[in-house]
Parts: C-alpha cells; structure tokens; sequence
C-alpha cells in the first residue's frame, strides 16, 4: 500500500516513513500541507498520515477539504495537541484517528494497519486461494499451512493482485502501489519480485504476464 506521510520534523519523518516502509509500506515524504497537495494531484493514495501543524497552517483544513469527495483514503492525524477537545477537532474535520504526540513506532505502524483492514471488508477474514491462505488483517501467507515468509515488497505486489484475483492489475499501478517516489525511475523492480512470487507459489499460484500491460493472478486448480 501506498502512503503519504506529512510531517514537517526531519527526524520524526525518517523514524516514522523507517517503520512504515518496514510494514510492507511505500512511503512518500513531505513536510508542507502545499507539498502533500501536490503528492495527491498526482497519486492515489491508499493511506494519509498528518502531522497537525507544519509550517503553512494546520492539517485539519486539508482533512477537511478532502472529506467533501468521496472515496478519499483513510486519515491518521499525529498532533501536540493531544487534549479532547483538539482531538474531537480533528475527528469531526473528517480524520478517521487521532493520536497525540509522541507517538511509538509500533503503535504508529499497529493504526495504520487498522485503518488500511477498516477501509475494505473484503478483508475482515482471511482468504482462502487454493492452497494458500492470505490473512490481510495479520499480514501473514500461508501455504499447505506452512507460514510463508515474504519480504515486505512481494507481500505488497501479493496484496494488490489478490484484491483483483483473475483481473488483469496494470504494471503502473503494482509500482505506483507498492513503492513510493524513492524507486529508481529507470529501473524495472516488478518484474524481479514477480519472478520470486512465481518460485514461491510453484504449483498454487500462477502469475500470468499480459505483454506490455499487466499480471494476473490466478489460482491452480488442484486437479
């Protein structure tokens, strides 16, 4: 999944775009409400992550203009102020948790989970594909019952192609999902993590290449 952390104290963004891109996560940075405005002009988000106040003004007015369009992705506000009252602020803004500063890395890591499960039902339970079951709640791959150990970029590629299981997922928006604005522009990292997904799955899983346009995953029938 793909997310954009708006937090303007250098030393908090690298600790918590650190974590987050440790949970499977691809982080984009930025340190001004006019530089996050830019970011989703540009890309569609599955998470926001906002420090309240930054230097041009504070989050909740970006909150708040986001939440007059429909399907806008989740938000987390990180925020000084902590007091109820700042807190029922920000929630009524249209932000869908609040935690006061400072906040633990796994606490940060652990709201961030919940809201990306929140957003689609579809993954309240674990999903049975064959041989391999894929709890996105937990984050956690199974195979013959055997827990799969993947890195965090093929889980992400694995999530996006689950939730589009026998539909064609375009190669622009596997990277645009899976890994943020850091990526080497010229580099082709999908095709290298495709290839290690289908070694993994040998045999349950298929990833079919559509030339020039996309993957899809299918699931081997056992007879």
């Amino acid at each position: 999944m793909r997310l954009l952390l708006l937090e303007d104290d250098p030393r908090l963004r690298q600790a918590y775009s650190g974590r987050l891109r440790a949970e499977g996560h691809a982080v984009d940075e930025v340190g001004t409400l006019a530089q996050a405005r830019l970011s989703m002009a540009d890309v569609d988000y599955d998470c926001l992550v906002f420090d309240r106040l930054v230097p041009d003004g504070d989050s909740v007015e970006l909150v708040a203009e986001l939440d007059a369009h429909a399907g806008r992705p989740p938000v987390l506000m990180l925020s000084a102020l902590g007091d109820g009252d700042q807190r029922v602020h920000g929630l009524v803004a249209g932000a869908d948790d609040y935690v006061a500063k400072p906040v633990r890395l796994d606490e940060l890591a652990l709201r961030v989970r919940k809201l990306m499960v929140r957003r689609t039902s579809t993954m309240a339970g674990p999903l049975q594909l064959g041989r391999v079951t894929v709890d996105r709640a937990r984050r956690q791959v199974t195979l013959d019952g055997a827990e799969v150990h993947l890195t965090p970029t093929q889980y992400a590629v694995l999530e996006q192609l689950v939730a589009s299981l026998d539909r064609m997922v375009g190669s622009g928006e596997l990277l645009e999902h899976c890994w943020d604005s850091n990526r080497d522009l010229f580099a082709n990292p999908l095709h290298s993590q495709i290839t290690r997904l289908r070694k993994i799955f040998r045999g349950a899983l298929t990833f079919e290449s559509v030339r020039g346009s996309g993957y899809i995953l299918k699931v081997v029938d056992p007879g």
